[in-house]
């Protein structure tokens, strides 16, 4: 008489390996947690020190001066006023408090200048914000290197009018150092239809009414016919997107489930 096989081994060899694919899915979850509790602390801190760069490059003594800004139609009293007119009123307020722009002992210039475009939303090529780096020099000619000058920003659309759209921080210069570049970036939030803008820059000595120097697009293509546009004309509109999909099994799950089937049948 034949006897019928006996089922305990294969079916004790079947839990066990239910009990190694679940250990084996606890581990790689265990570690998928270790991995992404590893990134958030990566982030974390690479973010802190973005802030500390931020931090540290503002104020008068950081090696490069850096400004804000949020240019509406009526950001400041100057703002869409052209140049002329600003000039006017700095004159009026001091009359007699201009340079002495043909003096021989000193005299200021702008070395060098530099725009990057930043956020162009419904990418169409025109930008809601920039930036501008320059850095101004001052010559003088005995023991005093350093002088507190401002200046004056402005935008021509098209080639058309000077209009004001910033005034910097008063801040210090010393002599020809690279240290001393100011940076200003800019946000447009209204009054600027998509264009092509050129920069001028209109530097001022504090206490005093005339221009010590002047730097644009005539002087440095990187100022010259910059695409941007106000963010109210920079809004992003996604195309419509539909997408559906089955439910699906894990290769872990399957196998459990294949297993189990197998169990059930043996037993």
């Amino acid at each position: 008489m034949k006897q019928r096989p006996s089922t305990k081994q294969p079916t004790r060899n079947i839990i066990s390996i239910l009990f190694f694919c679940v250990g084996l899915s606890f581990v790689t979850c265990a570690s998928q947690a270790e991995h992404e509790t590893s990134e958030s602390a990566i982030s974390t801190s690479f973010g802190d020190s973005v802030n500390k760069v931020n931090q540290a490059g503002q104020g008068d003594t950081a090696d490069k001066q850096k400004e804000l800004s949020k240019v509406t139609s009526a950001s400041s009293n100057k703002s869409g006023k052209n140049r002329q007119q600003v000039i006017i009123e700095k004159k009026a307020v001091n009359p007699n408090r201009a340079n002495a722009l043909n003096n021989l002992d000193y005299l200021f210039s702008i070395y060098d200048a530099q725009t990057s475009l930043l956020t162009d939303e419904d990418q169409d090529g025109f930008y809601r914000s920039f930036s501008l780096v320059f850095d101004a020099d001052y010559h003088r000619f005995d023991e005093f290197d350093q002088a507190k000058v401002y200046a004056e920003l402005y935008l021509s659309k098209n080639g058309g009018p000077w209009l004001h759209y910033f005034t910097t921080d008063a801040y210090i210069i010393h002599s020809q150092s690279s240290e001393d570049a100011y940076e200003v970036s800019t946000t447009l939030v209204d009054g600027y239809r998509p264009d092509h803008y050129d920069v001028l820059i209109d530097l001022y000595e504090v206490g005093f009414t005339d221009i010590v120097a002047s730097y644009s697009g005539d002087d440095s293509n990187a100022l010259y016919a910059l695409p941007i546009e106000s963010e109210l004309y920079d809004i992003y509109h996604p195309a419509v997107q539909s997408s559906g999909h089955g439910g699906s099994f894990s290769a872990l799950t399957l196998l459990l489930i294949f297993l189990m089937g197998g169990l059930r049948r043996l037993s």
